[in-house]
């Protein structure tokens, strides 16, 4: 905070300390203009910005009065002045990387998919091709197979993951190379198996990983984003994102999650946690955090590894497989929480089916309550959870885009749950209205990094082209307000920081993002259509269009 408040949010009048007087006062380092201030009740249209953090809000003249020749002016234009976006589940270290990698996403087709990897492997001739964001619904079956990426790429190892990230398409090369093999279906890597084959792939240097995250800042920046929560393999990242952030260059905040696994003794698990606390960045740091810690306690629906209560549609209880693929013993996920909780980490578990997420309800029921624990993703709870995020005091940590009514949602997850639980797919409006706390993001690489694209399916549940009609489970949409809070003042709140950004206050850090039109009297149908003008992270300037 500052070390005093320099003006009324009402009045704007200097407040002054005794030794002071109005020839001293600080000068607006920034003032953006000519707009409209999300959350205003006022109607305010400009703020001023004082170092890092805002210090006016009010009209342009008043706001204007602060101005001097040194002050950097942004002119609105008529657009909405917001609170920038904090993308509560991010891979950013992963989706900087796939930036110079094959890019499937939206490919829908095999045939658009094979034209995409014979055009990359043109252009880049030698080397293991590595790439991601294939669909499931792509193909016959809901899996590629190997004589596909052979007859591909028959003369060096490929790496293809899916746009989920927890399948993998690898070519007989890949295999030979690192010895590990495959299950039932010959070129799929499920889960486990792709962390053993990661192992063999090439290992990128510092210099390229920074140069990766740089890459990734300057997108991030471009939509609007000021803040991060890193969703896993956090802890080797924090040299990364300390050598920018002494270098000056970091124009994000991130937090990293470190990694909580199964299948250690206790006893280990404490000791890793005493590891990660030498390791750790303090809470008051505003550009890099940690302390929390990230489990996985199952799968993704498409590939029939998210753990569910009862069998996948078509399947008997007997069946391999028939319930997905839980990564903990019973007791085990729980006790894990407990343990974190008690040295005083916060605690996200990644839970798709509703098994998985039942265990990790039933998880922080028994820790330490009060250390704001969260689920991400919540694709298909049972009815009978939904109003325990709220009793639990559990956040809702949920990624808009996944919900978006493509093939591969339609055509795979449904059928795969079955259409009556499917019904209960995505459920924000429900968590919302039992009292439960919204925090979204994207996921990327899993989806674009695009919150305005997330609000877009946020309040349609609809595709881009607007199908279907009136949404998918449009029972579950929700209002822009609600949408918007949750990505930005609820992922604040997600990571213990609601008093620091998230919203447009006198006092918070000045992160703030310009979007080019009045947000509020934009049909719902244009949303994802919005551009960001400009963002600023503590009063500094990082994106202008």
């Amino acid at each position: 905070m500052l070390g005093r408040r320099l003006f009324r949010a009402s009045s704007l009048r200097p407040i002054l300390a005794p030794a002071q007087n109005a020839a001293v006062v600080r000068r607006a380092s920034l003032a953006i203009v000519n707009g409209m201030i999300w959350g205003s009740q006022q109607r305010a249209t400009a703020l001023a910005v004082v170092g890092e953090r805002i210090a006016a809000i009010g009209t342009d003249n008043d706001v204007r009065s602060l101005v001097d020749g040194a002050t950097r002016i942004v002119n609105s234009r008529g657009g909405t002045i917001v609170p920038a976006f904090n993308d509560s589940h991010i891979h950013f270290l992963m989706g900087s990387r796939s930036l110079d990698e094959l890019d499937l996403s939206g490919a829908e087709t095999v045939a658009e998919i094979e034209r995409r990897i014979a055009e990359h492997a043109a252009r880049r001739p030698r080397g293991w091709l590595i790439g991601r964001g294939w669909p499931y619904a792509a193909f016959p079956g809901g899996m590629p197979t190997l004589d596909i990426l052979d007859r591909l790429v028959p003369d060096r190892p490929a790496y293809l993951e899916s746009f989920d990230t927890h399948t993998a398409w690898v070519n007989t090369s890949a295999l030979t190379a690192s010895r590990v093999e495959t299950g039932t279906q010959p070129g799929i890597l499920k889960e486990g198996a792709m962390d053993d084959f990661e192992r063999h792939l090439p290992k990128r240097t510092r210099d390229e990983d920074l140069d990766a995250i740089r890459a990734g800042m300057r997108l991030a920046a471009s939509k609007g984003i000021a803040s991060i929560q890193e969703a896993s393999r956090g802890f080797d990242q924090v040299p990364l994102y300390a050598t920018l952030h002494e270098r000056g260059e970091l124009t994000l905040r991130v937090r990293l999650a470190f990694d909580m696994g199964p299948g250690h003794p206790m006893d280990a698990w404490s000791r890793r946690l005493e590891l990660y606390s030498e390791a750790a960045r303090p809470p008051s740091d505003n550009w890099i955090s940690t302390g929390i810690v990230k489990a996985f306690a199952d799968g993704v629906v498409e590939s029939k590894t998210a753990s569910m209560i009862e069998p996948y549609a078509g399947m008997a209880a007997a069946d391999a497989g028939a319930l997905g693929a839980p990564l903990w013993e019973r007791g085990e996920l729980a006790e894990a929480i407990r343990i974190a909780g008690n040295q005083g980490w916060q605690v996200e578990v990644h839970a798709i089916g509703d098994r998985a997420i039942r265990d990790a309800l039933d998880g922080f029921a028994a820790s330490e309550p009060g250390r704001r624990p969260r689920i991400e993703h919540i694709e298909a709870p049972a009815e009978s959870d939904i109003a325990r995020f709220a009793r639990l005091g559990v956040i809702a940590s949920m990624q808009p885009q996944h919900a978006e009514p493509t093939r591969n949602l339609l055509e795979v997850w449904v059928p795969n749950l079955g259409h009556e639980r499917a019904a209960r797919g995505f459920p924000w409006a429900s968590i919302l209205k039992s009292g439960g706390r919204l925090a979204f993001g994207t996921d990327w690489p899993v989806v674009p990094l695009d919150p305005l694209a997330s609000l877009y399916v946020a309040v349609n549940r609809q595709t881009f082209s607007g199908q279907p009609p009136g949404g998918w489970l449009p029972h579950q949409r929700l209002s822009l307000e609600h949408a918007v809070a949750a990505w930005t003042s609820g992922a604040a709140y997600a990571e213990h920081r609601e008093l620091q950004k998230g919203a447009l206050k006198i006092g918070m850090l000045a992160d703030i993002a310009v979007l080019d039109r009045d947000l509020l009297r934009t049909p719902a149908s244009e949303i994802a259509s919005i551009k960001v003008e400009a963002t600023a992270v503590g009063g500094r300037l990082v994106y202008e269009s």
